[in-house]
C-alpha cells in the first residue's frame, strides 16, 4: 500500500457543479412563464417541461454531490482501506482485458439486434406499399448501420482512454475508484455481490456489484490487476464483513 499519492481531480464534484447549474436555468425558465413583461410570458409547456427537468436535474446533482463527498473520503484517507498504483504492464492488461470483454460483449448484442431486425422488419413490409419499402430499409438499416459502427469504436476508444487514467487504484468498504472511474455500491437497491482473488487474465481482484436504475437492475464487474507481492486476502475478508458478503469461493 502507498502511503502518499498524488491530488486526484474529483470529477463527481465537477459533474454536481454542471447539474446544479442546470438546474437553476431550469428554475427561472419554470418560473418566467408565471411573470409578465417577458417574452417567455403564459409559455405553459415550457413551464411544464422545465418542473420535471428542474426535479430531474436537482436529484442528479445531488447524487453526484453525495459521490464527490464519498470521493474525498478516499482520497484523504478516511474511508480507505488499499492505495496502489497500476504499472505500465497492470495498465496494458487492465485496459486489454476490457477492451476485449467489451467486443464479446458488443458482438452478442449486435447477434440479437440483428435478429430482431430480421423478425420486425420482414414481416412489416408485406403491410407497407412497394414505394414505401425502399425508404423504410434505409432508415432501419441506417439505425444498425450506426450501432454497428458504435459496437466497433467503443471499446478502442475506452481503450485509448484508459491507457491515459491516473493509474491510481483506490480501494473502500463501499466505494472505490479505479484508474479515473469512481464506483459505489452503498446507495438503496444497490450492493456488492462478488469480491474475490483472480489468477486469470492476469493476478488481480475481481468484484461485482448491482445497482438499480429505471430500466431495471444492472451488474457491473471489474477485473483489476495487482501487484504480484500483494495479498489481496485480508482486503477481501474486510470487504465481505463490511458488506455482509457470504464466502463462496469455488
Amino acid at each position: 500500500m502507498n502511503e502518499k499519492f498524488p491530488a486526484l481531480k474529483n470529477k463527481q464534484r465537477a459533474t454536481a457543479r454542471i447539474f446544479t447549474f442546470l438546474t437553476l436555468v431550469t428554475l427561472v425558465l419554470m418560473i418566467l412563464p408565471f411573470t409578465d413583461g417577458n417574452p417567455l410570458s403564459k409559455a405553459w409547456a415550457l413551464a411544464f417541461i422545465s418542473i420535471f427537468l428542474t426535479i430531474s436535474f436537482a436529484i442528479t446533482a445531488l447524487i453526484f454531490r453525495n459521490r464527490a463527498k464519498k470521493m474525498d473520503k478516499l482520497k484523504s484517507g478516511e474511508k480507505l482501506l488499499v492505495h496502489l498504483k497500476l504499472d505500465d504492464e497492470m495498465l496494458h492488461n487492465y485496459a486489454s482485458t476490457l477492451k476485449a470483454e467489451s467486443k464479446e460483449k458488443n458482438k452478442a448484442i449486435m447477434w440479437v439486434v440483428g435478429i430482431l431486425f430480421l423478425i420486425f422488419t420482414i414481416p412489416f413490409l408485406f403491410f407497407l406499399e412497394s414505394d414505401e419499402r425502399g425508404g423504410f430499409l434505409i432508415i432501419i438499416g441506417s439505425i444498425v448501420f450506426a450501432v454497428f459502427m458504435a459496437s466497433r469504436f467503443f471499446p478502442g476508444y475506452y481503450y485509448r482512454k484508459n491507457l491515459k487514467g491516473d493509474r491510481q487504484i483506490l480501494i473502500g468498504e463501499k466505494y472505490a475508484y479505479f484508474n479515473g472511474y469512481f464506483h459505489n455500491w452503498d446507495y438503496p437497491l444497490s450492493g456488492l455481490t462478488k469480491i474475490k482473488a483472480i489468477k486469470t487474465p492476469f493476478y488481480g481482484l475481481h468484484l461485482a456489484y448491482f445497482y438499480t436504475d429505471r430500466t431495471w437492475r444492472h451488474v457491473q464487474e471489474i477485473k483489476l490487476p495487482l501487484p504480484i507481492e500483494f495479498d489481496p486476502k485480508p482486503l477481501i475478508e474486510r470487504m465481505r464483513m463490511a458488506n455482509k458478503l457470504k464466502d463462496k469461493r469455488k
